[in-house]
């Protein structure tokens, strides 16, 4: 997917592209029990898994001081330090955990989470999907990611619903694409004069509304605000910085300058998610996206 494309949606209302979807399963653990004659040849498999070199994403980021995602017996692990790391980062968003106010580490250990696989303390990956931590596990090449929230989300609209869902959540003017592969590009809110030059050094504007939505064979695909009204789930929005922005959802990310703007990509599990700034590094628009581009895949 070609870069200077994809962000000629985010600066005027150009031609639109399909989603890319990932190749995922979700992670649906449970212990298990009593096992069967395959056992040995199960815990064999299990100890060449974990020389491989598998790699833990939290909210995108790749982490590369906690140690990878552990399987024995069946059940998969993250080391410890995964664990209190992504249940710090819950809790900055998110008042309500059941450890607010308390060290992770302490909380891990009253509830009896803790355990020891190959010599390491380790936290089983079910027990932080109790926490309210979502998980998901990738093959080829294996990864798991573990989110804070739901960060393909803007308020109460997530890419992959829809247009039913989506009509249902906002109140949307929808046009039929501008051409393929849209099947309905959609409008709400308010309309902004939005400035940036052209590839010709041109000063070029036009007007965008405050969100702008893509639908492709009855799913969301993307969302493009311009609005203080909606914000990212890790609470990232129009007006904000691009420091903010690195605070929020971290220090890896694509960098691109184009048509006068800075643009900082984020590659989450599904999707990414797309910030373009002025030359003072305000966000003016943000993109979230049902896509990765290619040969940064997470």
């Amino acid at each position: 997917m070609n870069i200077r494309i994809v962000l000629g949606c985010l600066m005027t209302l150009g031609l639109l592209f399909s989603a890319v979807e990932a190749d995922a399963r979700t992670l649906f653990q449970t212990d298990t029990g009593h096992r069967g004659d395959n056992e040995q040849k199960q815990l064999e498999e299990e100890t060449e898994e974990n020389r491989l070199e598998h790699d833990l994403y939290i909210d995108g980021q790749l982490q590369t001081h906690t140690g990878g995602p552990v399987f024995q017996s069946g059940i998969l692990y993250v080391p410890i330090q995964a664990a209190v790391q992504v249940m710090n980062d819950k809790e900055d968003i998110d008042r309500s955990v059941p450890y607010e106010g308390e060290s992770s580490i302490d909380f891990l250990k009253e509830q009896d989470y803790i355990e020891e696989v190959d010599n390491q303390d380790v936290v089983r990956v079910s027990n932080l999907q109790k926490l309210d931590i979502r998980a998901e596990w990738i093959d080829n090449p294996g990864r798991l990611h573990l989110e804070t929230a739901d960060l393909l989300t803007a308020g109460d609209m997530r890419i992959g619903d829809s247009m039913e869902e989506v009509d249902n959540t906002l109140d949307i003017n929808w046009n039929t694409g501008f051409g393929k592969p849209s099947d309905y590009i959609g409008f709400h809110g308010n309309m902004h004069e939005f400035t940036y030059t052209n590839r010709y050094g041109e000063e070029r504007s036009g007007e965008v509304p405050d969100m702008q939505l893509e639908i492709i064979d009855d799913e969301l695909t993307y969302m493009i605000f311009s609005s203080t009204d909606f914000e990212t789930a890790k609470g990232a929005a129009v007006g904000d910085t691009l420091f903010d922005v690195r605070r929020l959802h971290g220090s890896e990310y694509i960098e691109q300058k184009i048509d006068g703007k800075t643009v900082h990509i984020y590659h989450v599990n599904d999707g990414s998610l797309w910030f373009i700034a002025n030359e003072e590094e305000e966000v003016e628009r943000i993109g979230i996206w049902g896509f990765q581009l290619e040969g940064y895949e997470r």
